[in-house]
């Protein structure tokens, strides 16, 4: 008898209908919702990643001002301290007479050397093609003629501290001549400093 009476009063086709109502309003409300919100987090996924990708190139730049682009910037200040921007002889010019004290030379002479020929009687800008000439390279060079009398060892440590200076300093031509005490040596530098802008 209660079997009747679900079909009589019409629960059956009511909750059949309320169930087919629940099961439409899914696929036809909700299902739409439920893709978009699936959509987004596929978006939110793929914008993690980007961020992600994004930390791991700003930490390798960061590190890379710390390794490889500080070594640029040390290499940069060391070529401007080298290659001053003005000539600055006087600072030069004391160096080089504290390298001779250091090195104990005797008789020391230093003279502007002329452009157009070296110690030895050659032409050096036509002997030194390859290397910065005056204006080339935005570099200048002022050329002077050392002369002394010393030992050999301290010929040796004299010549051997010039690359070692503060400033940018090339050997042109070295002359020696030896004398029953010492030698006598002849050395032509050339030191740099940046043109002008």
């Amino acid at each position: 008898m209660p079997a009747r009476w679900f079909k009589k009063e019409g629960i059956l086709p009511v909750a059949l209908g309320l169930a087919a109502l629940g099961v439409a309003s899914y696929f036809l409300l909700f299902a739409p919702e439920l893709r978009t919100i699936g959509s987004l987090r596929a978006e939110i996924a793929a914008k993690d990643a980007e961020v992600a990708e994004a930390m791991k190139l700003r930490t390798e730049v960061a590190q890379s001002r710390v390794g490889e682009g500080s070594l640029w910037e040390e290499r940069l200040r060391t070529w401007e301290r080298r290659v001053p921007s003005t000539p600055d002889t006087g600072h030069l010019l004391a160096e080089i007479g504290e390298m001779a004290v250091r090195h104990n030379l005797k008789l020391f002479g230093l003279t502007v050397a002329s452009a157009t020929g070296s110690a030895q009687g050659g032409d050096p800008t036509a002997a030194g093609t390859g290397a910065p000439a005056q204006g080339k390279e935005g570099a200048v060079e002022a050329r002077f003629r050392l002369t002394f009398r010393s030992t050999y060892r301290d010929l040796a440590g004299f010549l051997d501290g010039i690359p070692r200076a503060r400033r940018l300093l090339t050997i042109r031509s070295v002359s020696v001549k030896e004398k029953a005490d010492a030698m006598v040596a002849e050395i032509e530098l050339s030191a740099w400093h940046r043109r002008g802008r």
